[in-house]
């Protein structure tokens, strides 16, 4: 059985602990040599995000993440860790054949970038460009279909501009005109172009306001991929369950990962590697 405490011994031991990382934190910082400086900087950072992973734990709905497959790239935070564990934001691939969409946690092999300097270990899965080539092509994908569209919107435009002009012309020719069912049958002319111009202008609209969001998904897109790295490699050894809390991206069809997931090549390359780690 678990030993008995206090609320004093609860305050007590958080005195301590805070002392304990304000000194570590400080030898760290003050260090002469600054080789701790980054550590310092990196612990600091995992703790805020830490506490700030703690106190929306209690309201975390795990249902309001899409639901991941095998084979799905998500970008997580993997933490400050111990020695060689794995830490950080980082690429991650879901390993769970079956992940219930209402689980609260899902099962990973971290991904690395390849280092020209060493080869690769030998409980690494080395994956090529497989991983930016995937986001690379879901970028391109909606880059076409935004060229497309923006010229739809350039069509549509042009549609509103002539059913317009032929409303203004029609009006115009019937100034003038004493016959009162001629001048009706003109301005019904004219309340039918203008009709259809009304209606026009609110599919440009929409149009319009998609296209937007999708070019601002796009730059998303176009940044992730900036920012990576082509080579990939599998940390197989390195296996480990995470919180869906950690997990950055994506946390919705919106998300910049989304739809993005390891070839069936890719994976088996993966399966053979940890049958040869952990099958006997």
């Amino acid at each position: 059985m678990s030993k008995g405490f206090t609320k004093e011994d609860v305050i007590q031991n958080k005195k301590e602990a805070i002392k304990a990382l304000n000194k570590m934190l400080e030898s760290f910082i003050n260090n002469p040599s600054g080789k701790h400086l980054k550590k310092a900087h990196l612990i600091s950072y995992w703790i805020k995000d830490y506490v700030q992973m703690i106190n929306i734990e209690q309201k975390f709905e795990p249902t309001k993440n899409i639901a991941y497959k095998r084979g799905n790239i998500i970008k997580l935070n993997f933490g400050f860790n111990i020695g060689s564990e794995y830490g950080g934001l980082h690429y991650g691939i879901v390993l769970d054949k079956k992940n219930d969409h209402n689980s609260p946690v899902v099962t990973v092999i971290p991904l690395t970038s390849i280092k020209d300097s060493s080869a690769v270990h030998p409980n690494s899965v080395e994956l090529g460009n497989e991983l930016y080539k995937s986001l690379k092509l879901k970028y391109d994908t909606i880059s076409k279909a935004l060229k497309d569209e923006q010229q739809e919107i350039i069509q549509t435009i042009a549609a509103f501009s002539s059913l317009v002009d032929l409303a203004e012309k029609t009006l115009q020719s019937s100034k003038g005109k004493e016959n009162v069912n001629e001048l009706q049958a003109e301005l019904d002319e004219v309340e039918k172009y203008l009709n259809a111009a009304e209606k026009i202008d609110a599919l440009w609209r929409e149009k319009q306001q998609h296209n937007e969001e999708q070019q601002e998904y796009l730059d998303k897109i176009g940044e992730e991929i900036s920012r990576m790295k082509k080579g990939s490699i599998a940390l197989v050894n390195q296996i480990t369950t995470i919180s869906k809390i950690r997990i950055f991206d994506p946390r919705n069809l919106k998300g910049v990962l989304a739809g993005v997931s390891l070839s069936e090549d890719g994976m088996k390359k993966i399966n053979n590697k940890v049958k040869d780690l952990y099958v006997f």
